[in-house]
């Protein structure tokens, strides 16, 4: 029988009614001294008022426009936020996990000293959240979830947050019950026009995590254990074939320091596609990881250098192959140990792919090392992949260090290694070395230099953008934060350099560009560019054969992105110039951000390429010039009622034409001979999704999707772009209907959604966790 029932039982004996009701009060009474012990116990109570304006880069001070107040006990830290002087309120049909558009609070979390991890947890003033990792490598990443509660309130004049984050949330450096914390608080204004910071920092600062507030607390040995088990069922209306499938996730924090990490059949939990991108490029289209294993406790592997290289990139595993003609395996299992012990941090990932039709799984192996020094880092990273079909074994070896000599200065460098046994065995090697420099807050220098190998193959495991490639680049920005003008408040002029060259020492084009950001007092901004390069090789376009020699060209951008108005904002870029052999082309770019209904945001952007001398491989040494055409629209809606229903739709459609004016034969020397005209060719693609997300609590929630996919090429371009349109969507080579259910257990904490919503000020808004 329960207390409440026990206070409500009716008894014959007044007698034992007066024992019961001595009983309740008692109860009470220990109740409410444990609260207050639990109140003595914590640290006291801070509260931060002054912030700095970090975007534009003025670091001017503001005070009374936003609070903070804080205080640590053992098992959390509790928050309450106070925007005295909010942005004119400005309301958009959110998904939680989402960045948000309109004004918004961030907090980030540091859970070491010398960490170069910060969990940030975003709320705006609709009651809507999200949470993820910010690192340097990395950048910000969504889908990492926490568990954390707050409470919003809004009114005509301001609106505030309170809550709590629990340190369960965090990895530790050590088992330690006294750990050394850091944090920031950040208020980004609408569309990110305006940032302010609870220090003169922020994340694309130099020393970014060497000048935050640092707290000690006192922590208790956590341990936990998360469950993730999901069904879904994949029906193909094309080849009338369905799939089911199991599987779920396992997580395991042993303690502050420790996690052990296990997937069965993993899938994609957020049901999403990739975005609709056609590809002519030598260059691999690059895609962010979407699964929730991947990306949870990950952060240690996430280590990159220049050209976008990423030592693990896990969408290989389980994904489309470079090296054979495999879209994607099943996972059979996969999983992570982790363990941080004092000023060193260890991380093993092993993952196995399941046999399909068409070829024999793969076998993957990562594992990391750090280790942190009061100036920077060191890291050691060794990855191991085994291609049966192919007979292929794979190992990277890698090492990076990041200096920080002060609190202006900051060094990252790192080296790779790659050994492959195949038909032929094969070795390379690449290095870069990356600094940045900021002296006075306004002059801010950044040096990239980088080596790969033409042999260098970490594509594996890994990615990395190009190979063949000595490269150095240079860039300047000065700010000129106040201007004596009723027009623009402030600006930002750039320079760039970029001068390279391959192993074959061939003369690639030398890069000049010149840029201004300007900030405008209807809190619009205007970017300005023109780039410049020298007449050269591209020695990507055909592959590995002869190098093609191209013509010297430019290009010139603006770009505006207008104030929030009460139908929205919308956005605008124009880029023109010449190109390739010295044809003239033009990009337009338009987007339009707005609430069609109260409930309804969209999104429509329309964009146009046009050459007059676009390039295409054909074959060996053989290179078709045309004239191109290509027009894209992309729609997307977002509706969000109840707290917990959640409906996005998504339309992409891509068409374009070509015109052939020469086929050209590659000679050694770069140049060309026409031959004669290539045929003409016309091509559409289109993609729709229809989501539906009903969310039981924060972490447990159903989906259901309705995706098609269509394409459409012909060797004659007499179409009209309605007519491509339409045979894209008509001639589909995809429709699956998807329904996934996924729930979450937890040994601590369990989850409840307080229904209650509304969008007009004068409300009051909740997200319990309890």
């Amino acid at each position: 029988m329960s207390l409440s029932e026990l206070t409500t039982y009716q008894c014959s004996s007044s007698s034992t009614n007066r024992l019961l009701g001595v009983y309740v009060w008692a109860i009470t009474a220990i109740t409410i001294l444990l609260s207050v012990s639990s109140r003595v116990n914590a640290n006291p109570q801070n509260k931060l008022t002054q912030f700095f304006v970090v975007e534009p880069r003025t670091l001017e001070v503001n005070e009374n426009v936003l609070s903070f107040e804080y205080s640590t006990d053992k098992d959390a830290i509790n928050f309450k936020i106070k925007i005295i002087k909010p942005e004119e309120y400005v309301y958009r049909a959110q998904e939680n996990d989402n960045v948000f558009e309109n004004e918004h609070i961030r907090i980030y979390i540091i859970p070491n000293s010398n960490s170069r991890n910060a969990y940030v947890f975003g709320i705006n003033h609709q009651n809507v959240y999200f949470d993820g990792i910010y690192n340097d490598s990395a950048g910000l990443t969504l889908d990492w979830d926490g568990q954390w509660d707050y409470q919003v309130q809004t009114s005509e004049n301001h609106w505030e947050v309170t809550g709590k984050i629990p340190w369960r949330n965090f990895p530790f450096k050590s088992h330690s019950s006294l750990q050394r914390v850091q944090f920031l608080v950040s208020k980004h204004g609408n569309n990110a026009q305006k940032i302010i910071s609870s220090a003169p920092s922020y994340t694309n600062y130099t020393s970014f995590f060497d000048n935050l507030k640092s707290i000690d607390v006192k922590i208790p040995k956590i341990s936990n254990v998360e469950i993730f088990p999901y069904y879904s069922l994949n029906h193909s209306l094309l080849i009338d074939k369905t799939q089911h499938n199991f599987g779920g996730d396992i997580f395991w924090q042993r303690s502050q320091n420790e996690y052990i990490d296990i997937t069965i059949h993993p899938d994609f939990g957020q049901v999403e596609s990739n975005e609709l991108v056609v590809n002519f490029s030598a260059i691999e289209q690059f895609f962010n990881e979407q699964r929730p294993f991947f990306t949870r406790n990950q952060t240690l592997f996430d280590v990159s250098g220049s050209e976008s290289l990423f030592l693990v990139h896990t969408p290989r595993i389980g994904g489309a192959s470079v090296y054979e003609d495999v879209e994607s395996r099943d996972i059979i299992a996969a999983t992570r140990y982790s363990i941080s012990g004092n000023d060193a941090s260890y991380s093993i990932l092993l993952a196995s792919e399941e046999n399909n039709d068409i070829a024999f799984g793969r076998d993957f192996a990562a594992t990391r090392a750090k280790f942190n020094t009061d100036s920077g880092t060191l890291g050691l990273s060794a990855n191991f992949v085994n291609t049966p079909s192919l007979n292929r074994q794979s190992k990277v070896l890698g090492v990076d260090y990041f200096l920080s000599i002060s609190d202006n200065f900051e060094i990252s460098l790192g080296g790779v290694e790659s050994l492959v046994q195949h038909s032929n065995d094969t070795n390379g090697y690449g290095f870069w070395l990356q600094s940045s420099y900021e002296k006075n807050d306004v002059h801010l220098h950044e040096f990239n230099f980088f080596v790969y190998e033409p042999s260098l193959d970490i594509n594996d495991i890994g990615y990395v953008k190009r190979v063949n490639r000595k490269q150095l680049e240079y860039e300047y920005s000065f700010l000129i934060p106040k201007i004596n003008s009723s027009f623009i408040k402030n600006m930002i002029i750039s320079t760039e350099i970029e001068a390279k060259t391959n192993f074959d020492n061939e003369n690639l084009p030398f890069q000049l560009g010149l840029s201004s950001q300007l900030s405008i007092e209807n809190d619009a901004s205007i970017e300005l560019g023109f780039e410049w390069l020298t007449a050269g090789k591209d020695d990507n376009l055909t592959r590995d054969y002869y190098s093609t020699l191209l013509d010297r060209s430019w290009s010139a951008e603006v770009v505006y992105e207008s104030k929030e108005y009460e139908f929205g904002q919308f956005e605008g870029e124009l880029v023109f110039g010449l190109e390739n052999w010295s044809g003239r082309f033009h990009v337009v770019e338009l987007a339009l951000k707005t609430n069609i209904f109260d409930e309804i945001y969209s999104e429509i952007a329309l964009s146009q390429y046009q050459s007059e001398s676009w390039l295409n491989w054909a074959e060996e040494n053989f290179v078709d010039e045309f004239k191109f055409d290509e027009i894209a629209l992309d729609l997307r809606m977002n509706y969000r009622f109840l707290e917990s229903h959640e409906v996005r739709l998504r339309f992409e459609l891509v068409a374009g034409d070509a015109v052939g004016i020469s086929n050209n034969l590659i000679d050694r020397t770069g140049h060309r001979q026409a031959l004669n005209k290539p045929d003409n060719f016309a091509f559409s693609e289109a993609a729709f999704q229809f989501r539906y997300k009903y969310s039981l609590t924060k972490l447990t929630a159903i989906f259901f999707s309705y995706t098609f996919g269509g394409e459409f090429e012909d060797e004659e371009n007499t179409y009209s772009r309605s007519r491509l349109f339409s045979n894209a969507i008509k001639q589909k080579t995809t429709i699956v209907y998807f329904l996934k259910h996924v729930s979450h257990f937890d040994n601590n904490i369990s989850f409840k959604l307080s229904p209650s919503r509304g969008n007009l000020p004068k409300t009051n808004q909740s997200l319990y966790l309890v």
